[in-house]
């Protein structure tokens, strides 16, 4: 009997079946890798999703476009303590306040609304603040206090020593603007039918009217806070500021008082930044209508140009203009009223800091709220305003607004 024989072909027979089963089974093995990445894929993806969903609150725009902070639904939330129609405005309270008080913020009595969930309030206050339309800087976020801003008050000096002389020495002196919180608020007076419609135009009224009422409260102290009564100092009360008088009973602000502010700032070595000119709209509305006398006896003159619109009387300033109708037209000086003031400067040299966010209150209790079914809305914010260089801005308080 030949073994060998035997042997071969049971070897050839394991052969021909392992042919013919290997193929089925590599493409077993292929599958099962696929479906193991398959599954690790799946995994990742369920965590991602997981993650962004429990952190929608935290990571600002990751729900933009999907829900939407609504002011007047947390109004309402606020106001009935009832929040089932406000679930995302509370998970958005409740992760800020978590953050404030980490911080050290009390929080209690009201609610902190995060600056990337009413980013729109946020952005309609700056449009109505003149001086930040004319370049002020805006501190954002801040949390310690005081905030201190350093700023150079002296240069080093330079000498022509003689032979083996010794080169006299020269110190860089510093000096820093202590910023601390103040609060400015507005009262909000809504009727409840309003609250409950929530719907968009309700919803941008009510967002438009707070925004309005922070940023001229804001505008009006950077240009004129007196720092009494804890509120900030303005631009008219920094000491130091250039000054250009107009005459002894004031008078006419026209192109040549304007190089004068100019000039001031330029003898400072202060002429850069983001510069521009703040005045009432009585101020430009003289302006437009200067006239120059052409002969001896000619009353009113002809015109400097027309039409004097906007966009020309920028060009002949040589910078920006805003106006705003909060600086007062009834200033006195001498024997002259109805003055105003003017302010030139390099406006990123007014520094605006906010600490932390808006907080919200509400109550239908307050004065005669019940009666007229109203709610009272209360929104708070911590703000102080600051001057980095006094000679960095210019002022004139006796620009006459009376028309001829």
């Amino acid at each position: 009997m030949d073994f060998q024989a035997i042997l071969d072909a049971i070897a050839a027979q394991k052969e021909l079946i392992n042919s013919k089963f290997n193929p089925v089974e590599s493409a077993m093995k292929e599958m099962r890798e696929s479906m193991t990445g398959m599954n690790t894929r799946m995994t990742t993806m369920e965590d991602v999703f997981r993650q962004r969903k429990s952190s929608g609150v935290s990571l600002p725009g990751v729900n933009e476009g999907k829900q939407q902070f609504s002011f007047l639904k947390a109004i309402r939330a606020i106001r009935w303590n009832d929040w089932n129609d406000a679930e995302f405005e509370k998970e958005v309270f409740d992760q800020t306040r978590k953050r404030a008080m980490s911080q050290g913020t009390d929080s209690a009595g009201g609610y902190l609304v995060p600056t990337q969930h009413i980013a729109e309030l946020i952005e309609m206050l700056y449009d109505r603040a003149v001086v930040i339309a004319l370049g002020a800087t805006v501190l954002d976020n801040l949390t310690g206090s005081p905030v201190e801003i350093p700023k150079q008050t002296g240069g080093a000096t330079a000498y022509w020593p003689g032979e083996n002389a010794a080169i006299t020495g020269s110190d860089l002196t510093l000096d820093q603007l202590s910023l601390t919180p103040k609060v400015v608020g507005c009262l909000v007076k809504l009727s409840n039918r309003l609250i409950q419609l929530s719907n968009p135009s309700a919803e941008a009224m009510v967002r438009r009217d707070v925004a309005t009422a922070l940023a001229l409260a804001v505008d009006l102290k950077a240009l004129r806070g007196d720092g009494t009564s804890n509120t900030p100092t303005g631009i008219a009360n920094t000491s130091g500021i250039n000054t250009v008088a107009i005459g002894t009973s004031g008078g006419v602000f026209d192109f040549d008082i304007a190089m004068q502010m100019i000039d001031e700032l330029d003898v400072d070595n202060a002429l850069k930044g983001k510069l521009g000119f703040a005045f009432h709209a009585k101020v430009k509305g003289k302006m437009k209508r200067e006239r120059i006398p052409q002969f001896s006896g000619d009353g009113k003159g002809a015109f400097v140009m027309m039409p004097m619109t906007d966009a020309v009387l920028k060009e002949r300033m040589g910078y920006a203009f805003e106006t705003t109708n909060q600086i007062p037209t009834n200033l006195t000086k001498g024997s002259g009223t109805s003055l105003s003031e003017v302010y030139f400067g390099n406006w990123e040299e007014l520094l605006i800091a906010n600490w932390g966010s808006m907080q919200i209150m509400a109550s239908q209790e307050t004065s005669d709220a019940f009666e007229k079914n109203q709610t009272w809305v209360r929104i708070l914010q911590d703000v102080d305003i600051g001057v980095r260089h006094a000679q960095s801005f210019c002022l004139v308080n006796d620009a006459n607004t009376v028309f001829a």
